[in-house]
């Protein structure tokens, strides 16, 4: 970046709150699950914690600031194996929120996290620990949610590791840091360079605030009735 750079905010706060917060979330939900014991009854919190972030990332993609909209950043086939040749052929730009790469990346992840929360709701461990919707289904469904439940956690874990991994080739190869900016929601920009805007914080705390409790109803009250 040449000196005559200048910082601009690249993610909104609803964006980085919910990135952070889904990350530690992940990690907790995949340790306490292979503790098991006492850790299980945290595990199905925190399923439901991720479960009500993905709900809100799905909306927020639609609604959200402009970095944050699928919109913005699923792009197609062409656009994905042009970014894929630029870094093949070290002719690497930096772009503004995520690359055509990251994109997909996002989706698959939201993908298998919403999975692993809905299967979640349906897993038995045969132990101590039954998902609160394990009631409303045959016995033969919450096998095969079980299971799917187990391989899938590996298959997203994979996915983590993926992601990780990118980050740390992006930073260290193409010196592109993308951590910062998602920590901070501030970047080093070219001049001329707009500014994208941000989605309104009242708003993602209403869309947060609909999907909390749309998943309270799921796991709480609807299994009771």
């Amino acid at each position: 970046m040449s000196s005559a750079s200048r910082r601009i905010r690249v993610w909104d706060l609803p964006t980085r709150i919910f990135h952070w917060a889904l990350a530690v979330l992940v990690v907790f939900s995949f340790t306490t699950g292979k503790i098991g014991g006492s850790w299980m009854d945290w595990h199905l919190k925190s399923g439901y914690a991720i479960l009500a972030l993905v709900l809100f990332r799905l909306a927020w993609g639609v609604v959200g600031g402009h970095t944050a909209r699928f919109a913005r950043f699923v792009r197609g086939p062409m656009a994905f194996g042009a970014h894929a040749r630029a870094l093949v052929q070290r002719r690497y730009r930096a772009v503004l929120g995520h690359n055509p790469m990251g994109g997909w990346m996002v989706v698959l992840m939201l993908l298998a996290l919403a999975a692993q929360a809905v299967s979640g709701l349906f897993a038995d461990d045969e132990i101590a620990t039954q998902g609160p919707l394990a009631v409303k289904v045959s016995n033969a469904l919450v096998a095969k949610m079980s299971s799917f439940h187990y391989y899938n956690g590996w298959a997203l874990a994979a996915l983590v590791g993926i992601h990780v991994v990118a980050i740390a080739a992006y930073w260290f190869a193409m010196r592109d840091n993308l951590v910062g900016p998602m920590w901070s929601g501030w970047r080093d920009v070219e001049p001329g360079t707009v500014e994208p805007a941000a989605g309104p914080a009242w708003l993602a705390a209403l869309l947060l605030a609909v999907a909390a409790g749309a998943v309270y109803w799921l796991v709480a009250i609807y299994p009771k009735g």
